[in-house]
């Protein structure tokens, strides 16, 4: 047998349709078809040829090897095409490589960066905008109005009275939650104390020296006790508040 009925009886055995083997070379369906036909000349010469050999025998499960040593007795050296002729898919050749774009990089960038400092004075906004609201003493601000609800939970896993007794010159928040609700806690620096989802029942407390900023994203699902007093909820089921204590809160009268 030649070697294009070499090659098509191996498929055929091996239950494999020429798409298939196409698939699996990465050689077009249209050049297995002319090489099981014994048409070499779309290969584009002797060196992509053999490679086409070898690479349908592995996939069919034929030797390579008396197949190749029967396209070199028969068949004469050519030059070879560029690669992206015969290596194209069925639809068209793949995209050139091109180096980096370090214009585009560097605009990126600056985006990022501005997209983030944008956010960051926002952040900042909305955190002084949610402690005037509530007449600028330093009880804790939320996203909505309203009066929150105290809460009959223990703040914490440990002694209650242990919080009351914090001192003054710290801040410490004990937070509860009643439900599942994401929450995040940062210091007066931005430092990050917690972020993660609380589940029911679950109880976290936080302390600093000048200020506890709180991001809730289930504020009706979390009570609070800031420095031994409970302050209820932050805000309403569903609802994200922002809020921040000091070593001053809650106010008095």
């Amino acid at each position: 047998m030649s070697i294009g009925e070499t090659l098509t009886t191996a498929r055929q055995s091996a239950g494999m349709s020429v798409e298939q083997v196409a698939q699996v070379t990465r050689i077009r369906r249209t050049l297995v078809q002319a090489i099981e036909h014994d048409d070499f000349v779309p290969c584009g010469g002797d060196f992509y040829a053999r490679g086409h050999i070898r690479n349908i025998a592995a996939a069919v499960g034929a030797d390579p090897k008396p197949l190749l040593d029967a396209y070199d007795a028969t068949h004469v050296h050519a030059s070879a095409p560029s690669a992206s002729e015969v290596f194209e898919s069925e639809t068209g050749a793949r995209p050139e490589r091109r180096g980096p774009n370090w214009s585009a990089a560097m605009a990126a960038a600056l985006v990022l960066v501005l997209i983030y400092g944008v956010t960051q004075a926002l952040t900042g906004h909305s955190d002084r905008a949610a402690t005037e609201g509530l007449g600028g003493s330093s009880s804790p601000a939320t996203t909505e109005t309203g009066t929150a609800l105290p809460s009959s939970a223990p703040a914490s896993s440990g002694d209650p009275s242990a919080v009351a007794q914090a001192p003054r010159d710290r801040v410490t928040v004990a937070l509860r939650a009643t439900d599942r609700s994401w929450v995040q806690a940062t210091t007066a620096s931005g430092k990050e104390l917690f972020q993660g989802l609380l589940q029911r029942g679950q109880t976290k407390t936080f302390s600093d020296r000048q200020r506890i900023r709180l991001v809730v994203g289930n504020a009706g699902a979390v009570t609070l006790r800031v420095n031994g007093t409970d302050v209820g909820a932050p805000g309403r089921r569903g609802q994200v508040a922002r809020v921040q204590f000091t070593p001053q809160d809650p106010s008095s009268g």
